[in-house]
């Protein structure tokens, strides 16, 4: 088992062992535009390793990023998935989306491009402002933590019905308690029992009345 710090290295440099496959294509390929792709794929990664390796505070600018997706992944374990998906499919589709809208050409899909990237600016802003200021951190915190409570109910639910049930057998067994069904037909000879003695409590307040009616 190897520390974050220790990995982190290894990282950057499978980055760049992942883009030797696409130079080497490259090379034997008959076209110049596959080796500019295959190049500008290299360098990005290589300036990517230059701005956040060598000085130390930059370095824990992604140390400190892999450690707070960590603790959201402890909370709720459907982050990863979250995660996946907004940034690997949401994002770049609203990025290619821009794209496509600024390469269309003319001033209309200028105009609409323009005014979704103010939109989509002023949502980044918001965000942030609602994450320092708003107590989002602390809120967010407590929806994973309830989904995760709602997800380890749901897994156990099963588990915890049948452990109630061999306890309260194991509770009627030790007291001689009666099942369901016998204390229902317990409760049914009592109430019919009792409805008799309640008929001829009423016809003896009923006779006395109407004694007394007969007296005066």
């Amino acid at each position: 088992m190897i520390r974050l710090e220790q990995m982190y290295p290894l990282t950057l440099g499978a980055n760049i062992g992942t883009t030797m496959t696409a130079l080497m294509a490259a090379m034997v390929a008959d076209t110049i535009g596959s080796l500019q792709v295959a190049l500008a794929h290299l360098f990005f990664n290589i300036t990517g390793i230059l701005i956040w390796y060598p000085i130390p505070f930059m370095r824990q600018v992604p140390l400190n990023g892999a450690r707070q997706l960590g603790r959201a992944t402890r909370l709720w374990r459907g982050f990863p998935l979250v995660y996946i998906f907004t940034v690997f499919i949401i994002i770049p589709m609203i990025l290619l989306g821009l794209s496509a809208i600024f390469v269309h050409g003319g001033k209309g899909w200028d105009t609409l491009g323009a005014f979704l990237v103010i939109l989509l600016g002023a949502g980044l802003i918001y965000l942030g402002f609602w994450c320092r200021f708003r107590d989002g951190k602390a809120k967010c915190t407590t929806c994973f933590e309830r989904r995760e409570l709602k997800r380890e109910t749901y897994e156990t639910l099963p588990e915890d019905m049948a452990f109630l049930k061999a306890k309260i057998s194991a509770l009627v067994d030790h007291t001689g308690m009666p099942e369901d069904e016998e204390e229902d037909e317990d409760v049914e000879k009592t109430a019919g029992a009792s409805t008799p003695a309640v008929k001829a409590d009423t016809e003896s307040d009923e006779n006395d009345n109407i004694s007394q009616e007969i007296q005066t």
